[in-house]
């Protein structure tokens, strides 16, 4: 393992911490008592989320193939 792969290793880790802050920062929205929760929020995130999910996957399975 070269040192670029071992620092490019991160990258994923860096990735999906950035989308559990994302996430986060909607449940606080949603969990706020008497707010009303609109769909369009909803739907944002989870259309996010299913588009990052592989996208963070892929770019780990990229990052593992580099020698």
């Amino acid at each position: 393992m070269s040192t670029a792969s071992a620092i490019l290793g991160i990258v994923p880790g860096l990735q999906a911490t950035a989308l559990v802050g994302h996430n986060l920062r909607n449940m606080d929205y949603y969990l706020k008592p008497r707010k009303r929760i609109r769909s369009r929020r909803m739907i944002r995130t989870g259309v996010t989320n299913l588009m990052a999910i592989p996208l963070i996957g892929a770019s780990a399975h990229q990052i593992n193939l580099i020698d």
